[in-house]
């Protein structure tokens, strides 16, 4: 909506001779027509400010106002930060959208100054520090992201869905307005069919980002795109959104690699040793979770402590013999000898036997540990072949956060081939993955310090 205006001291009004007129079309508000506004101040009308130079400044200034004024209520509140960015996707954005509707503002202006600020508390709710990217959190669940997005997102769909209604509006002096109106600014929300396309290109944009220029901090993203099983990330995030908030945070640190190690310290200037203290090699994230030589214990011990929810769940099976590398169950060996013994094997009452190998390696050797295990045990399986009707090799490869790798989809079908319904396997596989970060996590909060063998993690 543009009102001509003048240079008189008054809003919207011609001085003619002795009297003055309104400009046409009449404005009504509240049956009145115009008020009149002095230099310096304006009115507001649907929602709109006005003033006499017709700048958006008191709109941009209450916009900023309440983002802030939200923004700090749902920091005040003790919630999880999951909750922190329901209530932002859900309520806050929703405030926002009326306003960029209807207001005259520039997607660099939002980007500027609104995502700023709420980037500001998405950083402070998830512990991410000005270094570490957001990139990762923008994706989707799937792709082992949050699911939000920036305002200056719902600005351009908020652009996108009105350029939308002027262009298919069936009244041709409307459609003409479009036409008139597609100039350089307009034509970038013009290019879109649907809000969903907006989004789309916008992760599509941090996707790229993360494969092809953070190299560092896109790590995990570019293992877990090509080794993972995608059929399992959607659990893998109802994993996540169930763990308490100190654990859920190191997940999205771990995942941007933005956590605490001594080679994140060095980088940012903050420390000037990066060596770890037991083997003096740098202490990167992979050498804490899955690299040191002198944290070998630790890592056995988040192995066993998936294996060992594993071999409980699989002790249940009618008409088995279950055989696993812990104490309290029977060895491996007995079948295997003692040159190769597997984490654990399931004998089956049709007379085929189940041999699972268990690894819990860093994101990027999800792959290289698969093929490193089926060589291993490629001798083992011929030799067990010729004493049982059918030998399957389940090759068991889960990184350090839980993640599976492809070649799991054989544990799946175990599980569903000895009775498992799909809830329980489903309960299997988010449970193994809840332990794989707890333990990770833990052994995290362990480094450069003495390890005191805890019990095997049970939840």
């Amino acid at each position: 909506m543009i009102i001509r205006v003048d240079k008189c001291s008054t809003f919207g009004i011609k001085k003619a001779i002795t009297k003055s007129v309104q400009y046409l079309p009449k404005l009504i508000i509240s049956n009145q027509l115009i008020p009149k506004i002095t230099i310096g101040e304006s009115f507001q009308y649907l929602g709109r400010y006005f003033d006499f130079h017709m700048s958006n400044d008191n709109h941009k200034t209450e916009l900023t106002t309440l983002l802030n004024e939200l923004m700090s209520d749902i920091d005040s509140k003790p919630l999880h930060p999951k909750n922190n960015l329901l209530l932002y996707s859900r309520y806050v954005l929703s405030k926002l959208a009326w306003h960029f509707t209807v207001a005259t503002l520039s997607k660099t202006w939002v980007t500027e100054n609104i995502d700023s600020i709420a980037n500001k508390y998405i950083r402070r709710w998830l512990e991410v520090p000005i270094s570490g990217t957001l990139s990762s959190v923008f994706l989707t669940n799937n792709k082992f992201g949050l699911s939000i997005y920036p305002p200056s997102v719902k600005f351009i769909q908020c652009q996108t869905v009105l350029r939308k209604a002027l262009k298919s509006s069936p009244n041709e002096s409307t459609n003409d307005l479009w036409r008139a109106t597609s100039n350089h600014t307009n034509i970038q929300y013009d290019a879109y069919n649907s809000t969903k396309e907006v989004l789309k290109d916008f992760r599509s944009g941090h996707e790229n980002k993360l494969l092809n220029r953070l190299t560092s901090q896109g790590s995990f993203f570019c293992s877990v795109t090509k080794f993972a099983l995608p059929q399992l990330s959607k659990v893998w995030s109802v994993a996540q959104s169930k763990l308490p908030k100190n654990i859920y945070n190191f997940t999205i640190r771990y995942i941007n690699n933005s956590l605490p190690t001594r080679k994140n310290l060095n980088r940012w200037a903050i420390s000037s040793n990066s060596d770890c203290s037991f083997c003096l090699s740098p202490e990167t994230l992979l050498h804490i979770v899955a690299g040191c030589q002198f944290y070998l214990d630790r890592f056995t011990w988040r192995h066993n402590s998936v294996l060992n929810f594993l071999a409980h769940q699989l002790q249940t099976v009618d008409g088995s013999t279950l055989y696993a590398d812990l104490n309290g169950f029977k060895s491996p060996s007995i079948l295997t000898g003692d040159t190769y013994r597997p984490d654990l094997l399931l004998s089956c009452s049709n007379g085929s036997l189940y041999v699972v190998e268990l690894t819990t390696g860093y994101e990027t050797n999800l792959k290289n540990n698969v093929k490193r295990k089926k060589d291993k045990y490629r001798e083992l399986l011929r030799q067990l072949g010729k004493n049982f009707n059918q030998v399957k090799f389940i090759n068991l490869s889960i990184s350090s956060l839980g993640i599976f790798a492809e070649e799991c989809y054989t544990f799946l079908d175990m599980l569903d081939s000895i009775g498992l319904d799909k809830n329980h396997q489903m309960y299997c596989v988010r449970k193994m993955m809840t332990i794989a970060i707890r333990t990770t996590y833990y052994i995290s909060c362990c480094r450069n310090k003495e390890w005191e063998n805890p019990d095997l993690l049970t939840i």
